[in-house]
């Protein structure tokens, strides 16, 4: 099942009334799109954020009402509490999170419909991003590899194009870029989604207290991330956006080649070079 019409309607109807502006960010897993979404957190015209709506459809085989009912049950960020919307709910807008192989070319069109804003699409160097997910699989399930489709990066790559084709606003961020310049590159991710600049976006207090995903959604990939959930355990820790690690590449190379992966991920890297070029990249503010 993918969106179906009468429960897209309700959800169109409830975030319509309550939910302005609309942010809809999209990526591969482990390139720091959490730090983004909880940068953008900061901006006051910010109230809700949507984790991975489409999370259970692809981890359980659930139908369009369990999208839905996460669009429809947004975490207040102040106060971590999901809110359901319509009923006395406050105004306010709506960071909508997502990870690309999650979604099919229909639901991430219906996505990116629903925001007001330019779609966000976060990437980072592919080869950590591969050897970040190594680790957390392995954590989570003792595996020594992924599915090279939840790379997220073909997903991705399309979904670009999708916007490309389709006229839909949408800009890059490169994680690497702002955790280099994480006040400068703050600045520019806000003037290009038409935000009003606020600055200081880049700090935050840590709140470890928060569940991004619901546990009974995170317990169909694993029941590992019932108690602590090791996808979003840093970020939600630190202070801010963190500088960027010192990478042991002869390391990181082994990891992939271990893995069965080394094919793969220079056909990825060649997607984010790509992807690199792009006017629609956003660039830190001097």
């Amino acid at each position: 099942m993918t969106v179906a019409d009468q429960d897209s309607r309700v959800v169109d109807a409830a975030l319509g009334a309550t939910c302005d502006p609309r942010a809809v960010l999209v990526s591969p897993p482990r390139t720091g799109s959490t730090a983004v979404a909880r940068m953008l957190w900061q901006h006051p015209a910010f109230r809700y954020h949507c984790h991975e709506p489409f999370e259970a459809m692809y981890w359980g085989d659930k139908g369009f009402e369990s999208a839905a009912d996460v669009l429809l049950n947004p975490m207040e960020v102040a106060s971590g509490a999901r809110v359901p919307l319509g009923g006395g709910a406050g105004r306010g807008g709506l960071l909508i999170k997502e990870m690309s192989f999650q979604l099919t070319a229909e639901q991430f069109a219906y996505l990116a419909d629903l925001a007001t804003l330019p779609v966000v699409f976060v990437i980072r160097d592919p080869r950590l991003s591969t050897t970040s997910r190594l680790r957390i699989v392995r954590e989570l399930y003792d595996a020594p590899t992924f599915p090279p489709f939840e790379s997220g990066w073909p997903s991705l790559r399309d979904q670009v194009t999708a916007c490309r084709a389709r006229g839909v606003p949408h800009l890059l961020v490169d994680c690497d870029d702002l955790r280099a310049d994480p006040a400068g590159f703050a600045l520019a991710l806000q003037e290009a989604c038409g935000l009003p600049v606020r600055p200081g976006l880049h700090s935050w207090a840590p709140r470890p207290e928060l569940a991004l995903c619901s546990p009974e959604v995170g317990a169909l990939m694993s029941d590992a991330r019932k108690a602590d959930d090791p996808f979003y355990r840093r970020v939600l820790s630190s202070r801010g956006v963190q500088p960027v690690d010192r990478t042991d590449w002869d390391r990181e190379s082994r990891l992939i080649s271990d893995a069965g992966l080394t094919g793969h991920v220079e056909s990825w890297s060649e997607i984010y070079f790509e992807l690199r070029d792009d006017p629609a990249l956003v660039a830190p503010r001097r």
